[in-house]
């Protein structure tokens, strides 16, 4: 069984982690670094274009190492539901990384609640999070991980949106549930920016060709509501 999956309870004891080696350091330059219990988790399976090489439970404090400083915690949220203080504990013992990441498997019908948690427990536990609907696409982001261990932010900015202020305001805007091209065009030609989007009160959304009261709600949800509830 392997800890984030479908059979926990070999994951109730957490054991003492120790120091990483720096053999597992220098090794997961070459392969991705994973602890046995994950040998059962299905997004290894998926895995092609790299190795993946096991190291004992107690001789890595993350999940996985996608390089010399990519530490990478798994979760899936069935586990988180029925095991809400384990993130917590991870988080804890994870210890001081260059790159701390929280790998979230979408695998529930109804994720509000779990991920409402998961997210909460990655921003105050200062780890960057992914989330993945498939297995494939989990191993996808442990790939790319392992990828660009030691590549610059430049080669992540090389895949931002290319194009004028207004094409990357269409893209921003579509990003809201329920918001499609047609609908962006027409926020962004009537308030011009993402600031004027944002400020805009439900009467003055509304007029907007396409806009009705769920997109409405929708937006002003998006611009107003917390992010964290009180």
């Amino acid at each position: 069984p392997f800890s984030g999956g479908f059979a926990p309870n070999s994951c109730m004891a957490e054991p003492v982690e120790s120091n990483e080696g720096s053999q597992h350091l220098a090794r997961s330059k070459q392969a991705i670094i994973a602890k046995e219990r994950q040998k059962d988790n299905p997004i290894l399976a998926c895995i092609r274009s790299t190795l993946v090489d096991y190291v004992k439970n107690d001789q890595l404090s993350a999940d996985f190492l996608a390089g010399p400083d990519t530490a990478v915690l798994f979760i899936s949220l069935k586990f988180q539901l029925l095991y809400q203080d384990y993130l917590a504990r991870r988080i804890k013992s994870l210890g001081e990384w260059r790159n701390r990441i929280l790998l979230c498997r979408v695998d529930v019908d109804q994720p509000e609640e779990a991920l409402q948690q998961v997210t909460i427990a990655a921003f105050h536990g200062k780890l960057s999070l992914l989330l993945a609907w498939t297995d494939a696409e989990a191993a996808a982001y442990l790939e790319t991980l392992h990828k660009y261990q030691s590549k610059g932010a430049e080669a992540l900015r090389g895949r931002l949106t290319q194009g004028n202020h207004h094409t990357r305001l269409l893209e921003v805007l579509t990003t809201v549930k329920g918001i499609n091209k047609t609908d962006a065009a027409a926020l962004a030609g009537r308030f011009g920016s993402l600031a004027g989007v944002a400020k805009a009160s439900q009467e003055e959304l509304l007029p907007c060709s396409g806009i009705g009261d769920k997109k409405v709600r929708q937006l002003t949800n998006v611009f107003h509501k917390p992010f964290f509830p009180q």
